[in-house]
């Protein structure tokens, strides 16, 4: 080959390099979209706290972290008495953000292994469970939020009654769009399809389809509250539930998972209720309610998308030992 020819692949070669660079943005786009967005946010919160950790006490905060260090940090998380919850979160983010650098994660290491079991021994508790929202609970909180056309009331009443309609997680209720429900009848009634594209257990969006269905009592249908949200916002596409101004402006931003927890969490302080709510106690009392009323687990699976039956049970929350056991007229 002459050195015209040899130039001539160097050039085609640097070509086709500078072709692909448009690309870069969306290769980097696809990198931290297999990720979830909460999940990033926590790394994230937990990295920033262990590097300013670092920082404030003089030591190392260069990768690859050191196992020592770590280990320091993880004893002054147990000084401060920090869950259990918290230090698998901050493990995880410091194991990712070694794997996404090519770099050995301390997490791996014996000395770590040993205090973390360490550490969860002395401080390991059960979850502090958030109470299940049964469907008593659910029409007390729609009947404290004033019965006025106000679109903050209306809207909020519609997220309570969907959310638990559904058994919806708050990330798949800020995510809904108008254009994810489709209206149907059968059986002589009106029956509302959500599809639900993506979800904390279905990351790669192979969607499902949620069934909503009238109640005899339009103070607390889902059906009735969410379309009386649709006439109040008078809106065709996009976002479903959005921030409302204090001036009662209905904006086109799509409502965050932080602000549905605020919103659950306020309704119930403005009821009276002291019991420990969020938005996942839509969740939980769904299934709560339905196991109650002797639905079949397969039929609640339908409605929440769980792929374990053992995963589902962990949702019903008895009431107290006496309830649903076994040794009762045993004898």
């Amino acid at each position: 080959m002459s050195n015209s020819d040899s130039l001539d692949v160097i050039k085609a070669q640097q070509t086709s390099v500078t072709d692909f660079s448009h690309l870069r943005d969306k290769v980097q786009q696809l990198i931290e979209a297999s990720t979830a967005f909460e999940t990033r946010r926590v790394y994230s919160c937990q990295l920033n706290k262990f590097f300013t950790w670092c920082n404030s006490t003089g030591l190392q905060s260069s990768l690859p972290v050191k196992s020592e260090i770590l280990a320091a940090y993880i004893a002054q998380m147990a000084e401060n008495k920090m869950s259990c919850s918290t230090l698998e979160q901050t493990l995880a983010a410091i194991t990712a953000l070694h794997r996404a650098n090519n770099l050995a994660s301390p997490t791996e290491s014996l000395l770590i292994k040993k205090i973390v079991k360490g550490f969860k021994r002395e401080h390991g508790t059960a979850p502090h469970k958030k109470d299940a929202a049964t469907v008593d609970i659910i029409r007390y909180l729609l009947n404290s939020i004033p019965q006025d056309n106000s679109p903050k009331h209306v809207r909020d009443r519609a997220i309570i009654a969907l959310g638990f309609a559904g058994a919806f997680r708050r990330s798949e209720l800020c995510a809904l769009n108008i254009e994810n429900l489709k209206w149907t009848f059968r059986d002589n009634q009106e029956i509302l399809i959500i599809e639900v594209l993506k979800s904390k257990t279905d990351q790669e969006a192979h969607g499902m389809l949620k069934a909503i269905f009238p109640s005899y009592d339009k103070s607390i249908s889902p059906l009735s509250l969410l379309k009386n949200w649709l006439s109040i916002c008078n809106i065709s596409s996009g976002a479903l539930f959005r921030r409302i101004l204090r001036g009662g402006q209905i904006t086109n931003q799509r409502l965050t998972s932080q602000s549905i927890r605020l919103i659950i969490k306020a309704t119930a302080s403005v009821a009276g209720l002291s019991l420990n709510l969020s938005a996942h106690s839509l969740r939980s009392g769904f299934v709560t309610t339905a196991i109650r009323q002797g639905k079949t687990e397969r039929s609640i699976m339908n409605q929440t998308g769980h792929k374990s039956v053992q995963v589902l049970r962990e949702y019903f929350q008895r009431e107290d030992a006496i309830e649903d056991n076994a040794a009762q007229n045993l004898m």
